[in-house]
């Protein structure tokens, strides 16, 4: 079961880089072959570190929230899910004019969608206890989903990043959902 919530747990945080990687791929489907693979890795690494910064901060005030962990997890996760959901039904993003991705664009973006690993990091404090598993996993997936959204993004376009995020949601949603029932029941 552990594998399958971490395995969840980094495709849905995935989902937002995937998601932007396939409009990425979708406005500059000449992109060189190595451009995708640093732009993945760069994914990847800042996807894999943000849940360890977040893990690392979780920490800190586990022992003070102990009592109530499962509630702080299902409102995070929740929250988390449902914005990724509800971000998945907003317009796509123009950019006119542009000729290619800028480091500038793609650390910024990267950035953005890490945001969200970070804070799932504080509740992987509250609930997990294989975190080299998790981030490693986090790490590779988000690579991987990267690479493949650039590579295909000119072929399925866009609005097959809108579907990835919205299950992405759904699937942090759900884990939310389970460490709370899970402690309820118990």
């Amino acid at each position: 079961m552990l594998m399958v919530q971490t395995f969840v747990i980094a495709f849905s945080l995935s989902a937002d880089a995937f998601a932007a990687s396939l409009a990425k791929g979708a406005r500059f489907p000449g992109m060189p072959l190595n451009r995708s693979l640093l732009i993945a890795l760069g994914f990847g690494i800042l996807e894999a570190l943000a849940p360890l910064i977040g893990y690392l901060l979780g920490q800190q005030f586990s022992g003070v929230i102990e009592d109530y962990d499962h509630w702080v997890s299902f409102l995070l996760l929740g929250f988390l899910g449902v914005r990724m959901i509800w971000k998945s039904f907003s317009p796509i993003e123009d950019e006119s004019g542009a000729i290619s991705p800028t480091w500038g664009v793609v650390a910024a973006t990267a950035i953005g969608t890490s945001v969200d690993a970070t804070i799932v990091g504080v509740t992987l404090a509250l609930v997990s206890d294989n975190i080299p598993l998790t981030i490693v996993t986090i790490g590779i997936v988000t690579f991987g989903m990267t690479y493949v959204g650039l590579r295909i993004g000119g072929a399925v376009g866009q609005k097959a990043g809108q579907w990835a995020e919205f299950a992405g949601g759904i699937g942090l949603a759900a884990i939310g959902t389970s460490i709370l029932i899970s402690h309820l029941s118990a």
